[in-house]
């Protein structure tokens, strides 16, 4: 783990998120009556349909991490290790304050409404043997007391105020999703100087009705926190009307499960490739494709989809399945207002058997509802120099990100994923700083580096996995694949989103000749008319995935050709 944002939020008022005007006509400004609280917000956690609809009332998707400050601006001059692509961003603050005579570091400062709904730390602190570390404290609407006030890493491990699975140890790391409200604003401060972290937020509107966070509101919640732990780690089958199908596919053919007539929504889709166990390369060369409305809103190889490019690799989170025996399932909601078709294609040479089952469900069609999105971009060579920033998707329009999965071939067994991610929404990315700023690839997906990982490390929980830790050579080579889906962190959009991940390897890995190899999913809502930059790539699709010998390969004739050109 080498891992980095902070911010400060203060809203002016009459605070309107940008975009948002030229949204009146179909997004009503008033904010709801009925009020923020912990039981409507895990409500909104557990329900799948809730990201479905554009948010009411809107709020913006904020993050606060230890993210270097020496990166500045995108197109600031000093480009290496110490400038935009600086390293060593486990310790950035806001600044420090002396409370009751003892220094406190200010993480994260917000005025006005909003909500916490996410907190990442890694299980150490600066000393890989420290298991405790300094207290985090959490004080709302200006109070004295805060209203929590405990150790950090037991806190996001479960082992504190939160329980297991809202809040559960990953792979080094812990990750803790119950919602924290505020009405008017919060201070999250470290008893001492702080250690990698990542915080997301949500900003409200002033004026909007939000009951703040207690802890005496935190126990009369319990019901509703055990029901929603139930609902995210077992979902429960959805009712509607059920469809199956099974065809032989030939090649450059597809199988088609008729839909019905809108407005609806396929509430679950489930497929079996039973030879994809025995012909692995099946998962890239079948193409699942959704059509919402006459628009194609999903083109994506199977495999990819659902994290397993190269081979089957069993897990499971709230929002989709892979089983050891084969079965795919994706829970994802996806309404439509007319029409729907769902097609799986064929781009290989030979056929596939394929099994698909539906079901769907009326949908009440109205403005706030979007079209679920998913888009692939193929396997790309990353060479370790120059820098980069690695783009997954660019989106114009207005939406909902829900998340996204990467998968990374690795030829060299030693850690592969040092950079951070960086999310621009709306203006930020005329600004040239992102409104996400992260602190190390592992960390964004929900654990943490400190030694290098093995397929001990992998894990699945409602919301992230570590799918796949390559292994072939006990350690990273081969293919790792790690996924993040969003509920109350989901990031809304009114005009642009770009999703980048800084392409750096470990701090040692940085000549020309360490390569690796890219392929990514991202998906999302969005209301009809978005556009992006990852149009299908049926080519790519037909030809088998990068290998890690092709890799290498590659990797031997830059560096053979950098010894002669020094001669």
């Amino acid at each position: 783990m080498n891992h980095h944002h902070l911010t400060r939020h203060k809203p002016r008022s009459g605070w309107i998120p940008l975009g948002l005007g030229t949204l009146a006509c179909c997004v009503p400004l008033m904010i709801q009556a009925q009020d923020i609280t912990l039981a409507s917000l895990l409500a909104e956690m557990t329900d799948p349909a809730a990201v479905a609809r554009w948010p009411q009332p809107l709020y913006q998707s904020l993050q606060a991490s230890s993210y270097n400050r020496a990166s500045t601006h995108r197109d600031q001059p000093d480009q290496t290790a110490t400038g935009w692509f600086a390293d060593s961003d486990g310790i950035g603050f806001l600044r420090t304050e002396v409370r009751d005579g003892q220094t406190e570091w200010v993480i994260l400062e917000h005025d006005g409404p909003g909500c916490l709904t996410k907190f990442w730390t890694p299980f150490f602190y600066y000393d890989f043997q420290n298991r405790v570390g300094p207290n985090l404290r959490i004080y709302l609407d200006g109070a004295d007391t805060p209203v929590i006030d405990e150790s950090l890493i037991r806190f996001v491990r479960g082992e504190g105020t939160f329980r297991p699975p809202l809040a559960q140890s990953t792979a080094r790391a812990g990750n803790a999703y119950v919602p924290i409200p505020f009405a008017r604003g919060c201070k999250v401060t470290m008893a001492a100087k702080p250690f990698y972290f990542i915080i997301n937020y949500r900003a409200y509107p002033e004026r909007t009705a939000v009951e703040t966070f207690t802890r005496a509101g935190h126990a009369a919640a319990s019901a509703d926190l055990e029901r929603a732990g139930r609902v995210l780690t077992a979902p429960p089958e959805p009712s509607g009307t059920a469809a199956r199908q099974s065809e032989r596919v030939s090649p450059g053919e597809a199988i088609q499960l008729p839909l019905p007539v809108g407005p609806a929504a396929l509430r679950q889709f489930t497929l079996r490739l039973p030879g994809s166990q025995t012909r692995p390369g099946i998962l890239r060369s079948t193409v699942l494709v959704l059509r919402f409305d006459g628009a194609e809103t999903v083109w994506c190889p199977v495999g990819d989809f659902f994290c397993s490019a190269d081979s089957l690799h069993p897990f499971h989170t709230w929002q989709r399945t892979v089983t050891a025996e084969g079965t795919l399932v994706s829970r994802w909601v996806m309404p439509y207002q007319r029409s729907a078709e769902l097609r799986v294609l064929n781009l290989g040479s030979e056929p596939v058997d394929v099994t698909l089952e539906t079901v769907s469900a009326r949908w009440d069609w109205e403005e706030r509802s979007m079209h679920f999105h998913a888009r692939w971009r193929p396997d790309d060579v990353v060479p370790g120099t120059p820098f980069q920033d690695w783009n997954f998707i660019d989106i114009r329009g207005q939406g909902v990100f829900v998340g996204d999965a990467w998968t990374v071939l690795n030829p060299q067994g030693s850690w592969w994923g040092e950079g951070d991610e960086k999310i621009y929404v709306d203006g930020a990315w005329e600004k040239g700083f992102p409104t996400h700023f992260g602190t190390g690839t592992e960390d964004y997906y929900g654990w943490a580096g400190g030694e290098v990982p093995t397929r001990r490390d992998e894990f699945s929980v409602p919301f992230l996995a570590n799918v796949r830790v390559g292994g072939l050579d006990g350690w990273t080579t081969g293919f790792n694949i790690c996924t993040r889906t969003r509920a109350l962190d989901a990031i809304p959009f009114s005009q642009r989103l770009v999703f980048d991940m800084e392409s750096s390897f470990g701090t040692d890995i940085r000549q020309p000749w360490n390569l690796l190899g890219y392929s990514a999913v991202t998906y999302w809502y969005a209301r009809p008319g978005a556009t992006h930059n990852r149009p299908p790539q049926p080519d790519a699709a037909a030809r088998p995935i990068l290998s890690l010998e092709e890799l290498q390969a590659k990797a031997k004739a830059i560096s053979s050709g950098a010894k002669l050109r020094r001669r």
